[in-house]
């Protein structure tokens, strides 16, 4: 479906960006249309990756990042849920005798770096479950995996 020209000459136009509403409000910026809506763009998925992990933090993408390029991405889904389950992704996440962020029973797994215990982490739930959906659903039955 093509573009109304109306729609894209929209785009086209300037937008001038200002801080305040009123007399002495003066402009901040001024973008093309075309910026406006990338812009527009990056804020929602900023906003929805905020409603999907209520508190981002880089460290966290980046283990995340790290454990899906270890899993298929139907399988990482079920991994990050079990995970967030388990410890929010914090890796130094304690709970009695159970530690780091798949909470095994192990102080030897609590010292590990946080890509390692990810690591131990997927290989137990391989050797046990055989795949992280069977984890999560034995998790959602059970209480514990």
């Amino acid at each position: 479906m093509a573009l109304n020209s109306t729609y894209v000459n929209l785009l086209d136009n300037p937008a001038t960006l200002s801080p305040k509403r009123g007399r002495i409000a003066g402009p901040l910026a001024e973008v093309e249309g075309g910026h406006c809506l990338r812009l527009m763009a990056t804020t929602l998925i900023a906003a929805i990756l905020t409603i999907i992990n209520p508190s981002p933090v880089k460290a966290d993408m980046n283990l995340k990042l790290y454990a899906y390029n270890k899993l298929d991405w139907s399988e990482f889904q079920c991994y990050n849920w079990l995970i967030h389950k388990e410890s929010r992704w914090n890796y130094k996440a304690r709970n009695g005798s159970h530690y780091g962020l798949g909470q095994m029973r192990s102080k030897w797994y609590g010292t590990l770096s946080p890509k390692k215990q990810i690591d131990q982490h997927i290989k137990y739930i391989r050797h046990r479950y055989d795949d992280a959906c069977n984890a999560l659903q034995h998790f959602e039955t059970k209480g514990w995996h």
